[in-house]
């Protein structure tokens, strides 16, 4: 009875609290739509330039000018979708095309050579066994050109093996394991950004332990008997019920902007549900080490922003594995549990996982969450507990 009396004590202290509650609320749709308006429904286009020095020749049936051909071919180039891969365009001057590469405006820059479509007909009428040459310049350590580049490579070869009429011995049967839903770049995001909901009940969690501590209060639920127990209880479900309703809100907002999902709600939201208490288990801890809420709002953004950037919720991490068990990998960054959110989340919305494909996440976010819950309460009762005369 003590726990449901301090469970409603709590949960009226949030509505009284309501703009710190709103922002909890608000923070993973406002990232939704930020990067839905930056990154737009659309799969990734890339900026292609190219000089196009060939000069056209006479050929057998007319004129062959397989450098505009190649121009054509590349702008034509278009994902399962219909959009297009590459915004092409031709340039004259080799250094402005440098430089805006160097300034990122621009992902690729291709120069057809002058003796590009004399070297194809030649090809052609057995004249000349040289080999065809394009020259790529980019950026080999910029992920956007190695993209851009494999592209344009392909679509280069297919160009050239058709108008050469040469028979590739190779054939590549593409399948896509989404199950034909192709998904775009801010549909890979949304897993990542759903998360960014559930680590922001780190303030709510923390703030609703330690204010009882900055504002002497603690003295008082040590006289009513409360537990440990109880009081941990008793926040860490009401911080459960807001870290769903923010995730919830977070995955309408997604909805709203045109993200669709095969996967299924309830396990996402069971997911979800185990997140927050494991975000809860993570504020205990951080509130064992402070006394006052100015000390969670400076000294308290730290371990915030570790769980934002190395969950994963804003880029990809490189895989440092720390062991493999029954054929999944462990990496460095999952001994955060939102890092395995983020992977179980991904698997269900966007894969259509079910129960036994999320196995291995939710019971790491499981065992995660009880370790970290051992060390906060234990270290809180010693530091805020038994420090003021309690058990």
């Amino acid at each position: 009875m003590r726990a449901i009396a301090y469970f409603q004590k709590t949960f009226k202290e949030n509505i009284r609290e309501w703009k710190i509650l709103v922002m909890a609320l608000a923070f993973g749709p406002f990232f939704v739509y930020v990067m839905h308006a930056y990154m737009g429904s659309a799969t990734t286009r890339y900026t292609l330039l190219a000089i196009n020095r060939d000069r056209a020749v006479s050929a057998a049936g007319g004129r062959l000018s397989a450098g505009a051909d190649l121009l054509a071919q590349w702008t034509k180039a278009a994902y399962p979708d219909g959009k297009a891969i590459f915004k092409v365009e031709e340039v004259s001057d080799l250094r402005q095309g440098k430089t805006r590469l160097k300034n990122r405006d621009a992902d690729l820059l291709l120069i057809i050579p002058a003796d590009f479509s004399l070297r194809l007909r030649d090809h052609l009428a057995n004249h000349d066994e040289g080999l065809l040459r394009l020259t790529s310049i980019g950026d080999h350590g910029y992920a956007r050109y190695s993209m851009a580049s494999a592209f344009a490579d392909y679509i280069t070869y297919a160009y050239v093996s058709q108008a050469a009429k040469v028979r590739m011995p190779l054939q590549m049967d593409f399948q896509s394991i989404t199950q034909g839903r192709s998904l775009s770049e801010f549909d890979l995001y949304v897993p990542a950004l759903l998360v960014l909901a559930i680590i922001m009940i780190l303030f709510t969690a923390a703030a609703s332990l330690i204010k009882e501590v900055d504002k002497g209060t603690i003295t008082r639920l040590i006289l009513s008997r409360l537990s440990t127990r109880e009081f941990l209880a008793a926040v860490s479900l009401n911080q459960v019920l807001i870290g769903t309703v923010a995730l919830g809100l977070t995955y309408l907002s997604a909805l709203h902007v045109g993200y669709r999902s095969p996967g299924s709600l309830p396990l996402f939201l069971l997911v979800g549900a185990l997140s927050s208490l494991a975000v809860v288990a993570i504020s205990v801890l951080v509130a064992a080490f402070i006394r006052t809420i100015f000390e969670l709002l400076t000294v308290g953004v730290f371990p915030f922003f570790i769980l934002m950037f190395f969950s994963e919720s804003m880029f990809p991490l490189p895989r440092i594995t720390f062991f493999r068990l029954a054929g999944h990998s462990f990496y460095a960054n999952d001994v955060l549990p939102t890092a395995l959110t983020v992977k179980a989340f991904n698997k269900i919305l966007n894969h259509r996982a079910g129960l036994g494909d999320v196995g291995f996440e939710i019971g790491g976010i499981a065992v995660l969450t009880l370790l970290y819950f051992a060390l906060g309460v234990w270290l809180f009762r010693r530091r805020h507990i038994v420090n003021n005369g309690g058990r």
